[in-house]
């Protein structure tokens, strides 16, 4: 078989049809960008906690015109330098005082609330919040409210004075002295054991005794240093006022009586 040569228009023909046989790529689409993710809601870091607790309730039953005062405290392992806002709502009392109101983890400080006046026994309710870079914990309380007057100062006075004297003479490392300044603060409506208090700028101090006769008319003293415990840290006892037994150390109370 010959083979005949291909002409000048065979080859244009051809190549005319190859070329028309090839498919035409489309255009480069531009790449689609990747979704911006949304930001991770805020999560809290932090822990609050406030005491007296909620159970038991005696702890807490104040009267109408007591200063009655929450510990509050922040706990923050990841950043335990970064303080944190305290806020403090109420109804059928009145927030006297937030100190301080940035409170660093590690710190204890006190929300003070005074009851509304009331001729029947009531139940305020308390807010407490703890707010940083806009998240926000929050602990409520109530706060038993029973119908009695302030009564109790005179016959608590004797008691703070003989035990302020001898923690002047015998624990002179906690710093009270002679110029040490008390307020009075009416605390606990028990009966049969009656508590009053007396703060500085120190401490917080709750003097207890027993109305009973010798020899079991004993007396003790709990000592709260503010702004480090949230409980009594220290307490001492006198098993017979009128006996005059000696005073010696006891274990203070788990919580604080208000």
């Amino acid at each position: 078989m010959r083979v005949l040569p291909l002409t000048t228009g065979a080859v244009l023909l051809l190549a005319g049809c190859t070329s028309a046989a090839l498919p035409t790529p489309s255009p480069s689409s531009s790449p689609t960008p990747a979704p911006t993710p949304a930001p991770s809601p805020s999560v809290a870091t932090f822990s609050v906690d406030v005491s007296p607790p909620e159970d038991p309730p005696a702890v807490r039953t104040a009267i109408p015109g007591e200063r009655a005062c929450f510990l509050v405290t922040v706990t923050d392992p990841a950043s335990p330098a970064s303080p944190v806002t305290i806020a403090a709502s109420a109804t059928g009392a009145t927030i006297q005082g937030i100190e301080p109101a940035e409170l660093v983890p590690g710190t204890v400080g006190e929300v003070c609330v005074v009851p509304d006046a009331t001729s029947v026994e009531a139940t305020a309710q308390v807010t407490i919040t703890a707010t940083r870079d806009g998240v926000t914990m929050s602990v409520e309380r109530s706060l038993p409210v029973f119908p009695m007057a302030d009564e109790r100062l005179a016959d608590a006075r004797p008691y703070f004075d003989r035990w302020a004297a001898w923690l002047i003479a015998e624990h002179p490392e906690l710093g009270i002295t002679a110029q040490t300044e008390w307020t009075p603060e009416f605390v606990s409506t028990l009966l049969v054991v009656s508590h009053y208090a007396w703060w500085s700028d120190e401490w917080e101090v709750t003097v207890a005794w027993h109305n009973m006769v010798a020899p079991h008319d004993w007396t003790e003293i709990h000592l709260r240093h503010r702004w480090t415990d949230v409980a009594p840290s220290l307490a001492f006892r006198i098993d017979s006022v009128s006996g005059g037994t000696e005073p010696h150390s006891v274990a203070p109370p788990e919580v604080v009586v208000r």
